[in-house]
């Protein structure tokens, strides 16, 4: 059952889902104040004099201080060589980079890149194992946004340096990336797959600028989940994904003044927002019989609500892979290029810039 606070029966198991879940559950509790791409230090044993300069053998210098997402700016007198992840984005964004190696251990729901599957796990953000992740002995974890403030502090009070990131669009996915590079001393390698992924974001949303100029912004709503039935909202990293690709993100709702990520919202809300375009993450697409497009489309229509929706009719309803599309990681740019495909289809690649 789907619920902000449990990870939901999906057709399998957990990763996306309950990544978007943990997520979920920070939203609807207290959100950590995390804003971009950030760091924090430990005060270990036997290290050379405070400050002291000292020079890789890659020519970097170091001690070097990144900033964090929550609480202090750490500083590392090294390259993080021992890490632990603690979200599925993040192992993800060191293995773009080329630091698979750096990790020691991943959060148990991260299983991409397969040979993830075969690093220890250390729990999940909300109940981590602390006694596996001090038997590591990392000399770095990273986490993100929806990480408990009392996981955190006990991680600390463990003497763990903890840094934490919260990307929301890909933009910062990239800074990440780039961060990642400076600390796992992989800086030149990261900066090069960023600039790649960059020019292919640019690509894509330059189709969807085409795109968008002749025929205009087509109104959107990405659901997560339809019974109950959650979408992404205004305050989202899918909200910003569905504006790069040419979309018009319909549905907002705000609480305290704040855009909400992930609400949870009634059938007659989607109804006044009269999309034309309907995505559904595969994981939440309905049960295990609904998850190609055409047998979702099918469900939809026999119902009366859903039925008269300009998207429904139009047969415009989509579903993209949770694994791309839910983990603000280095592979929402294929749910990007994905997404202008659906929501621009007149617009193919020979639209590309050259």
């Amino acid at each position: 059952m789907f619920t902000p606070l449990n990870r939901p029966t999906t057709r399998r198991a957990p990763r996306l889902s309950s990544h978007l879940l943990l997520a979920l559950a920070a939203t609807t509790a207290a959100m950590l104040t995390i804003g971009g791409c950030q760091p924090r230090t430990q005060e270990g044993p036997a290290q050379p004099p405070p400050h002291a300069p000292q020079m890789t053998s890659r020519g970097e210098t170091w001690p070097q201080t990144f900033p964090n997402a929550h609480g202090s700016d750490i500083e590392l007198d090294g390259p993080a060589l021992n890490i632990v992840t603690m979200q599925p984005n993040i192992a993800e964004m060191l293995c773009e980079i080329g630091a698979a190696s750096h990790i020691a251990a991943v959060d148990k729901y991260t299983d991409y890149p397969p040979e993830m599957l075969r690093k220890p796990k250390i729990g999940d953000i909300l109940t981590p194992d602390y006694e596996k992740i001090v038997s590591m002995q990392p000399d770095l974890i990273i986490t993100s946004r929806g990480t408990a403030q009392e996981v955190l502090q006990k991680l600390r009070d463990l003497g763990m340096q903890v840094l934490a990131v919260d990307p929301q669009t890909l933009e910062d996915v990239f800074s990440c990336m780039k961060m990642f590079g400076r600390l796992t001393g992989n800086a030149m390698v990261a900066a090069d797959v960023v600039a790649l992924l960059q020019w292919r974001r640019w690509g894509a949303v330059a189709r969807a600028r085409v795109a968008v100029a002749e025929k205009g912004r087509p109104r959107t709503v990405f659901v997560l989940s339809l019974d109950p039935l959650f979408v992404a909202g205004k305050g989202s990293f899918i909200a910003s994904l569905i504006e790069d690709a040419g979309g018009e993100q319909v549905i907002a709702a705000r609480v305290a003044g704040a855009d909400q990520p992930w609400p949870q919202v009634s059938k007659e809300t989607v109804l006044a927002a009269s999309p034309q375009v309907l995505i559904f993450s595969s994981a939440h697409a309905g049960d295990e019989r609904a998850h190609s497009p055409e047998k979702l489309l099918a469900q939809l229509r026999k119902d009366p609500a859903w039925a008269q929706l300009p998207a429904v009719k139009d047969g415009r309803v989509y579903v993209i892979d949770d694994d791309l599309i839910t983990i603000p990681g280095p592979r929402l740019l294929q749910a990007l290029e994905q997404m202008v495909e659906l929501l621009h289809p007149q617009n193919g690649a020979e639209n590309a810039p050259q």
